[in-house]
């Protein structure tokens, strides 16, 4: 038996080397001067910071400046080369509301000032804050802003803020429509301001073993029907407690299928209580945070979300990729991603009856979830892949450039002669 291979922690992903790694030259770039962009964010965890680090290397790769200024040292090891990470780290007791936000406010007008970015692009709430502030006193040229989710985490205040400085950035980019729905609801701001971008993921992310042998490392058999969920369980908005209330009503109806999840706080020492409490010790298998998230892919054969909110999952997408069928709640921008009744099925939050019958019927179906499974991934594969979601950033940048110094809107067959390339062979 192959031997299971150990989960790896945030801490170990922690990279040895320094974050700020040689980049391109500016004799690389496609035409004209060199751009660059500032990203501001709370830290480089997560889907948001594997997306964004994901991103930025075809910016850099395209002849792009990149810096990136986050709170925490990033979680991942593959930081693309040329991008620089900056961490404005807490500086000690006093360092907390409305100190903090102060301190970190003049240490992010020092670091603008500094590089005197083409573009500002924040993610989250408070360097959104930071950026307009920034905006509004004259050191950011043009700020572009990005809402990840539906606003679950903002309060009445965080709200007001926002409304009252609605204005100030020239675009704020929506994963989804759901969640720009939100942003012209909740923030009062002007519909001709928002952008959809919908997230997008590497198309080629094999896993580096078989199904057979991903089954073996995690303890699964042949027998198994492997139903899946990779998220931050201890986060109350993915739902965790409504999925391992649902085990047993699934595993009653059909005793072979195992539940398997993966991410912070589904390490077995941290499930334990949970199991036992509710009596499916056997019945789940939790590994952990793990970097080799498509070897956990390749050991399951159905993908589940039980999110009481999502922006757009790049699990969800990742799943898809897999060639997983799926069963995920009507929420966010999950009917975007998931076509009902054809690559899987949207239940409604909360209804645990329908979420265990769709995922029974998978279950006791093979043909159905390879049907289901190939469907998704032909749609990932031609709608969701990141090196188009990068370009779209990058002609968005090139406007907003363009319209600020007064001149016309830069062709993007000139920023992109791939584009020009792929027209020329059609003609």
């Amino acid at each position: 038996m192959s031997e299971r291979p150990k989960p790896k922690t945030p801490a170990d992903e922690m990279p040895s080397d320094s974050w700020s790694r040689s980049g391109v030259s500016p004799s690389q770039t496609d035409a004209g001067p060199r751009r660059s962009v500032l990203l501001l964010l709370e830290d480089l965890g997560g889907g948001t910071g594997n997306h964004v680090c994901r991103l930025v290397s075809h910016w850099v790769s395209r002849g792009w400046h990149v810096v990136v200024v986050t709170q925490m040292p990033p979680l991942v090891r593959q930081l693309p080369a040329g991008v620089e990470v900056r961490v404005t780290k807490k500086a000690g007791w006093y360092d907390r509301f409305p100190l903090a936000q102060v301190r970190r406010l003049l240490e992010l007008r020092r670091i603008v000032r500094e590089l005197q970015p083409d573009v500002v692009h924040t993610y989250f709430f408070w360097s959104i804050i930071y950026g307009r502030v920034l905006k509004l006193l004259g050191y950011v040229p043009i700020l572009v802003e990005n809402r990840e989710d539906m606003g679950f985490s903002w309060g009445r205040w965080d709200y007001q803020m926002l409304r009252m400085t609605s204005s100030i950035p020239q675009r704020i980019v929506c994963v989804a429509e759901a969640v720009r729905g939100v942003a012209l609801e909740r923030e009062g701001v002007a519909a001709r301001a928002t952008t959809v971008v919908r997230n997008g993921i590497d198309l080629s992310a094999p896993p580096s073993v078989g199904r057979q042998e991903a089954r073996r490392w995690f303890g699964f058999s042949d027998e198994h029907v492997v139903v899946g969920m990779v998220a931050n369980l201890p986060r109350a908005v993915k739902g965790g407690r409504q999925l391992l209330d649902a085990v047993r009503a699934v595993v009653a109806q059909e005793p072979n299928v195992r539940f398997f999840l993966v991410g912070v706080g589904t390490d077995p020492e941290s499930l334990k209580p949970e199991l036992e409490a509710r009596g499916i010790v056997n019945e789940v298998v939790g590994a952990g945070y793990r970097r080799d998230v498509e070897d956990c892919y390749a050991a399951m054969d159905i993908s589940v979300l039980t999110s009481s909110t999502e922006g757009l999952s790049i699990t969800l997408l990742e799943s898809m990729r897999s060639g997983l069928p799926t069963v995920v709640t009507n929420v966010g921008g999950n009917p975007e991603l998931v076509v009902h009744g054809e690559t899987g099925y949207l239940v409604e939050y909360g209804n645990a009856d329908a979420f265990a019958d769709r995922v029974v019927a998978l279950a006791r179906d093979e043909a159905l979830r390879r049907q289901m499974g190939a469907a998704g991934r032909r749609r990932v594969m031609e709608q969701f892949g990141v090196e188009d979601v990068a370009w779209k950033y990058l002609d968005l940048y090139e406007q907003l450039i363009g319209e600020s110094r007064g001149g016309e809107t830069p062709n993007p067959l000139v920023s992109r002669p791939d584009l020009l390339r792929r027209q020329e062979r059609t003609v």
